[in-house]
């Protein structure tokens, strides 16, 4: 009604004094009242039993602090300088030294088939392991193995994950697929409009943070697997766990591969960083140490101690940064061809990147154009071409495919399939027979060049074993071979 009115309302000091009684009379019932009944209340409605899973645990951890126990004193009950011990006077102030004579009880002692395991036991296993795997990503963090960023990703993924634990395997990977995938960037490499240099610097970034989440992933879960087989040792329960612990990073093992054979530069980098974020903080605990072992003084280890900070901002300041190859480089067959003929092809190259599972051409097509493999691998199949061994050879970095159909101006041979997401360079049959006419000279290198794909192709059982210069070196000189049988023509 005041409100109403336009007047304000002033507290006054009966009011204030009404405010402070009820305020420090819930503090003090919440205290006194709610503080000394809360535990008989919880213990009487039986809230605060342990589950039978969670009980066996702990009776198991009791057994093993008592081997713990032993096995320490067992190190130091004779001292050097003081003599031996008093054990009885141990026993008393340590009470799980008085259940010596008690039995070791496995948590999962029961055998279970895999078919019928504890819900129970196996939600609080994958919990455990879980956990195991948040206090790994914590110390990657201080060891500076990952960013807080990544380690934000990575903590979201495993809380998600124990929210599932008792209706779904392990499944903490899911929460980290959206950020590790090749980025769709590299379909803008054949465009005009963004600078090709632009988009690899982009492409690279985003691969860097998925190998970051990738590898902190997988040494993160190789870290809780050893931590939970050295506790709990073997059972069904613990291996069903760990089990589906390996089977949740093969997507990021499978990852990392395709990043290696595509952009192993990126990797490189990555390590780079961590091994010489490691090493710095390694320095800085040494010193550390020095100082509190009393061998440093306190100005001295301060001396120390800000030369490694130093060398630790140069770091974060200006980290490595991944250097791809120049296009001269990125494959063999450009740098060994005239510079006039490899500077007019280079002109003209599209650079691409291809996702694993692509056809790059189809065994009967016309042939259009040569592929260049830098990085990445590719495999092949054809109804025509028959092989009596069992295994198809692959080609990876520096196999030029597709050469020998534009030179003689057949079909395409075979199909030829992305067996990894690749980097490579597509060059037009047009450019290739421009530079027959303008330098006759390289006609034979071609060719040399492409025998190398037909030799592999109908020859696997000799020629999987050599590498690609060896290949070249062997094509262009076939007296230096001590192969029995000519090659192919």
């Amino acid at each position: 009604m005041e409100r109403s009115s336009g007047k304000s309302v002033e507290l006054t000091s009966e009011t204030g004094t009404l405010f402070v009684f009820f305020t420090g009379g819930i503090v003090f019932l919440t205290l006194i009242v709610n503080g000394s009944t809360t535990q008989f209340i919880l213990h009487y409605l039986g809230m605060d039993k342990l589950s039978a899973a969670k009980r066996r645990i702990l009776d198991f951890t009791k057994y093993e602090m008592l081997n713990k126990a032993l096995e320490a004193f067992g190190e130091l009950g004779d001292d050097e300088e003081l003599g031996p011990v008093d054990w009885p006077t141990v026993k008393r102030y340590i009470s799980c030294l008085n259940d010596i004579e008690g039995e070791r009880v496995h948590p999962h002692g029961a055998l279970e088939s895999d078919s019928n395991l504890d819900p129970m036991n196996l939600k609080d296993i994958r919990v455990r392991h879980l956990n195991g795997v948040q206090a790994a990503y914590w110390e990657m963090l201080d060891e500076g193995r990952i960013s807080q960023t990544t380690a934000n990703i990575l903590m979201l993924s495993v809380e998600e994950a124990i929210d599932l634990a008792s209706s779904e395997p392990l499944c903490d990977w899911r929460g980290l697929k959206a950020n590790v995938h090749f980025p769709n960037y590299y379909k803008f490499l054949q465009s005009s409009i963004f600078p090709p240099k632009l988009i690899t610097y982009f492409t690279v970034e985003r691969l860097e943070s998925a190998c970051y989440i990738c590898a902190a992933f997988l040494r993160a879960h190789r870290i809780a697997r050893q931590q939970l087989h050295d506790f709990i040792g073997d059972s069904d329960v613990a291996s069903a766990v760990i089990n589906e612990s390996v089977v949740e990073g093969e997507e990021a093992r499978k990852f990392l591969e395709d990043v290696n054979l595509t952009y192993p530069q990126v990797l490189r980098v990555v390590k780079t960083r961590q091994a010489t974020y490691a090493v710095l903080n390694h320095l800085i605990e040494y010193v550390q140490n020095l100082e509190k072992a009393g061998i440093l003084e306190e100005k001295e280890m301060l001396q120390l101690h800000d030369a490694v900070q130093t060398d630790l901002k140069k770091l974060l300041r200006n980290p490595p940064l991944v250097k791809l190859p120049k296009i001269s480089n990125i494959h063999p067959m450009l740098g060994a061809l005239p510079s006039s003929v490899s500077e007019s092809l280079s002109t003209s190259t599209k650079e691409t990147m291809k996702l694993r599972g692509l056809t790059l051409y189809k065994e009967g097509a016309k042939s259009n154009g040569i592929w260049l493999i830098s990085n990445g691998v590719v495999k092949w199949k054809s109804k025509m071409v028959s092989t009596k061994h069992s295994f198809y050879p692959t080609f990876t970095h520096g196999s030029t495919l597709g050469l020998y159909e534009v030179l003689t101006g057949r079909p395409y041979i075979c199909d030829v399939i992305t067996d990894s997401v690749i980097f490579c360079i597509f060059l037009e049959a047009e450019k290739i027979r421009s530079c027959l006419k303008s330098d006759p000279s390289t006609e034979k290198f071609l060719w040399e060049e492409s025998s190398i794909f037909l030799s592999k192709l109908l020859l696997p059982h000799i020629f999987e074993k050599l590498g690609m210069q060896e290949l070249r070196a062997l094509v262009a000189d076939p007296k230096r071979s001590r192969m029995t049988g000519p090659l192919p023509q």
